[in-house]
């Protein structure tokens, strides 16, 4: 297993394999507990050697590498590990293999390779085993079919942009290949996937996500977060309720940063000695004077460089930490430190556990490669990876009896029977668990989405709706609030027509609720004679009404208006105006709710929130079947599929179809006003000529306190009311090409200018109390997208809701059901207007560079 030399010997790998053949079974040395690994089964004799272990000759090299072994001081307290130093050209630059216990191919050894610069040559022979014993902790804690080795390259006092990568990696892998498969090697400190591909290319003996798409440093983060999910259940705990410090926002730590704002943490602190590494949405980033040990925080979660938790954070982290669990390796200076900490009751979870990411995907690539480099989503890998590290985590905390000082005693019960199968041939089998069939998929629980789910439920049509934000109609889309108007007011009688056969779906809706979700209220159009704009004209919406015969009132002053309408200041002006009494608002959160209540109670809905979609794969079969992958790993196989991502289509369309639109994302101002309960303002709409020079598009509206339910006034005899524009401005904030690009933060001149029309046009002193920002996504020429994409006809597509849209809700989902099961018997006469093939939308396939940029 080793050789104890009294003095530094020299000779070939082949001479080696043979001593080591009288050596015992594998023994690997845990600082804790000894941790038996599965054993060789190799007689003494040399025939057997070879077998065991198959000689590979290298072209054109001399074939007979010389390895030099070397003594290291944790020998004497049982160390296993023997340490290699592998000839290498370069000058100055030193490479040390360390390997837990015998060099065999039944358990090979696996660790990255790391470069550092060591103050001498026993420290990076003492971290290499340190390390490499560490890996075989992690290996032996899941049963990867590994033992622990850490390959350690030694720079000294050469600067590392000095080092000569490709020299060294193809020294390395010279060494790997000589060493038969007993040791793989994959990206540490310093190397990066760009040496594992050149190590590739000389060597078979990589795992590093070669060919695939799997991010090992993403691998890692989700056992981090696997680890915290499980001492969050064994303590039945939510992670909202804790506060996190991710010290080190490194390739790791960012990783898991993001992933805790996704979960929902309270607060997400981070630091970094690069400052701008630790610069992430949803994060607070200490400031560069603020110490990360001076914080008070639940979780400490460390993903820096290892041995930075010693006697000073001991000493001035108060109170402590309550829980400490991170992706670094060896986090604390010394045992001394970690039994304080144990002391203080800050309950670790080892990197054993949580740091263990990386070498789980070695094993799903080393037991199933092509299933890990093409046939797997890389998000199935993490999904896998995170439930694993959750239930080692739970187990070890639930055996500890969740308390510090037990851990270390219960962290020899929890590793896996060395005699299973490794890990990595359970992925197949976790893949089956986590598949869903079901008749229809749909993408965003917004407006179209909850409408489609309803629809879909009438037709007994079984659906899964994913949303990714943390509910249905969430703040940051373009779907919720208290409000959006309905009218049959339209200057396109099509429009009129919709909205007539929507109403009566509405009332359905309603009965089958049991909620009220439209509000009769009225609806005043009045202003300047502007032509047509997006939201129609007071002429041409009194066309539309006279044309069809439905209930209007028209004023032809703004004399005429105020008589009507006190609250308005018209008295005087050349404005002209329409009313529909019939018109009113629909109570929009509330009414997507209530869509996928009555779709749930129908048996007919199932509902995933905070989740992705991260891969579609469309099967070429007759059913044309889609398979669709979740941020969190499962699989959702459909017969249909309805994309209704709203502001996200456009990226949700590239990513996945390699498709683009002219798709325009505006960020659209509204804001609460607080007004004297005794000023009834009217649901209104005002048409204005748009000014340049202003950058004002001329478009308000105004609702009434009737429909503001969820925002209440700050004393008695106030009432809310809500006014926005209709229009973006031309600021390059107000442009965003993507999601990724949207401020929330309202722009003062546009909220200038909202101020300016309540003055100007409400009677009495209007506060604003509340401003916001939500997305809306429009076309260019303001008709929506609802149609089959092409070459899918089971896949249906609706976006550019406009700002328009709700009003038609029911009727929009009755129809995108209808598309994506191959019903064309619509409830509306035509919507061809609504084509994706229109000159409007600008439909195209990326190219290949725009797909690589996607």
């Amino acid at each position: 297993m080793k050789i104890v030399l009294s003095v530094i010997s020299l000779f070939t790998f082949s001479d080696f394999v043979v001593r080591q053949q009288q050596q015992q079974a594998i023994v690997a040395v845990n600082a804790f507990q000894p941790i038996v690994v599965r054993p060789s089964t190799a007689s003494s004799s040399t025939s057997s050697t070879n077998k065991l272990l198959p000689r590979h000759r290298i072209p054109n090299t001399n074939n007979n590498l010389e390895f030099e072994i070397h003594n290291h001081q944790y020998e004497k307290e049982g160390s296993q590990t023997t340490v290699l130093e592998v000839p290498v050209r370069q000058n100055g630059v030193r490479m040390y293999i360390a390997k837990d216990g015998t060099f065999d191919t039944q358990c090979p050894g696996n660790g990255g390779m790391r470069l550092l610069s060591y103050p001498s040559k026993d420290h990076a022979i003492e971290d290499a085993v340190r390390l490499a014993e560490g890996m075989t902790r992690k290996h032996a804690m899941y049963n990867t079919g590994f033992s622990g080795a850490k390959l350690v390259v030694d720079y000294g006092s050469l600067d590392l942009k000095d080092v000569d990568r490709e020299i060294l990696l193809v020294d390395c892998a010279h060494a790997l290949q000589e060493l038969g498969g007993s040791i793989y090697t994959g990206c540490d400190i310093n190397t990066h996937d760009e040496d594992m591909e050149i190590l590739a290319r000389h060597t078979p003996y990589v795992l590093a996500g070669m060919n695939s798409n799997v991010d090992t440093n993403k691998a890692t983060a989700m056992s981090v977060i696997g680890s915290i999910l499980g001492i969050l259940e064994s303590q039945k705990e939510h992670i909202q309720e804790n506060i996190f410090l991710v010290q080190g926002c490194g390739k790791v730590g960012t990783h898991v940063a993001k992933e805790l704002v996704r979960l929902g943490a309270k607060e997400v602190m981070t630091c970094d000695l690069n400052p701008s590494n630790a610069a992430i949405q949803g994060c607070t980033k200490l400031n560069d004077n603020e110490k990360w040990y001076h914080q008070d925080v639940d979780f400490l979660v460390p993903c820096a460089n290892s041995l930075a938790i010693n006697d000073q954070v001991l000493t001035e982290m108060v109170p402590p930490p309550r829980f400490i669990v991170g992706a670094t390796n060896q986090p604390y200076a010394s045992q001394s430190v970690r039994a304080a900490f144990d002391a203080k009751g800050s309950l670790h979870v080892p990197e054993s556990i949580s740091s263990a990411g990386a070498i789980l995907a070695d094993s799903i690539e080393w037991t199933n490669p092509d299933l890990f480099r093409g046939g797997a989503a890389p998000s199935q890998v993490y999904g896998w990876i995170q439930d694993l590290a959750h239930a080692k985590a739970y187990e070890l905390c639930q055996k500890a009896g969740n308390r510090a000082d037990c851990i270390l005693r219960a962290i020899h019960q929890t590793y896996a029977n060395q005699e299973d199968d490794p890990i990595g041939q359970s992925f197949p089998q976790w893949i089956a668990e986590n598949t869903k069939f079901v008749d229809s998929l749909i993408v965003g629980g917004g407006m179209a989405g909850t409408a489609a789910a309803y629809a879909n439920a009438k037709a007994g049509i079984k659906t899964l709706l994913v949303e990714q934000g943390d509910s249905l109609a969430p703040k940051c889309a373009s779907s919720n609030g208290d409000s959006r108007m309905y009218r049959q007011m339209y200057s396109n009688p099509f429009f009129s027509k919709m909205q007539t056969a929507a109403l009566e779906q509405w009332k359905c809706l309603e009965k089958e609720s049991g909620e009220k979700l439209l509000h009769q209220n009225g609806l005043l159009f009045y202003g300047e004679d502007t032509g047509e704009t997006v939201e129609g004209s007071v002429q041409g919406a009194r066309d539309t009404m006279k044309e069809l015969g439905l209930p209007h009132e028209y004023f032809a002053t703004g004399d005429d208006i105020h008589k009507k309408f006190p609250a308005l200041k018209t008295s005087g002006t050349p404005y002209s105006g329409v009313y529909e009494e019939t018109a009113g608002h629909v109570r929009s959160s509330a009414a997507c709710a209530a869509m996928a209540r009555v779709a749930k109670a129908m048996g007919k809905l199932d509902i995933l929130t905070k989740c992705k979609v991260t891969d579609i794969r469309i099967k070429d079969d007759e059913n044309k079947s889609i398979d669709v992958i979740l941020e969190d790993g499962s699989m959702v196989v459909a017969n249909s599929m309805i994309v209704a991502p709203g502001p996200w289509t456009k990226q949700f369309l590239q990513e996945h179809f390699n498709l683009d639109l002219d798709l325009d994302i505006w960020r659209i101002h509204w804001a609460h006003y607080e007004i004297d309960e005794s000023i009834n303002v009217p649901q209104c709409f005002f048409f204005r000529k748009e000014s340049e020079c202003r950058n004002d598009g001329g478009l308000y509206y105004c609702f009434p306190a009737t429909a503001t339910e969820s925002r209440k006034a700050s004393s008695h005899g106030k009432n809310i009311i809500k006014v926005g524009v209709d229009f973006k401005s031309t600021q390059p904030a107000d442009e965003p090409a993507t999601m990724d690009d949207f401020s929330y933060e309202a722009i003062e001149q546009v909220l200038e200018m909202m101020d300016g029309f309540v003055a100007e046009h409400l009677k009495g002193e209007a506060i604003r109390v509340e401003d916001c920002v939500s997305p809306y996504t429009m076309t260019n020429d303001s008709y929506f997208i609802m149609d089959t994409l092409p070459g899918h006809s089971n896949i249906a597509l609706f976006s550019g809701g406009s700002g328009r849209a709700f009003k038609f809700a029911p009727l929009l989902g009755d129809c995108l059901s209808r598309l994506a099961s191959g019903n064309t018997n619509f409830p509306i006469e035509d919507i061809s207007c609504f084509s994706i093939n229109r000159p409007a939308v600008g439909l195209r396939k990326l190219t290949e560079d725009q797909q690589e940029f996607a």
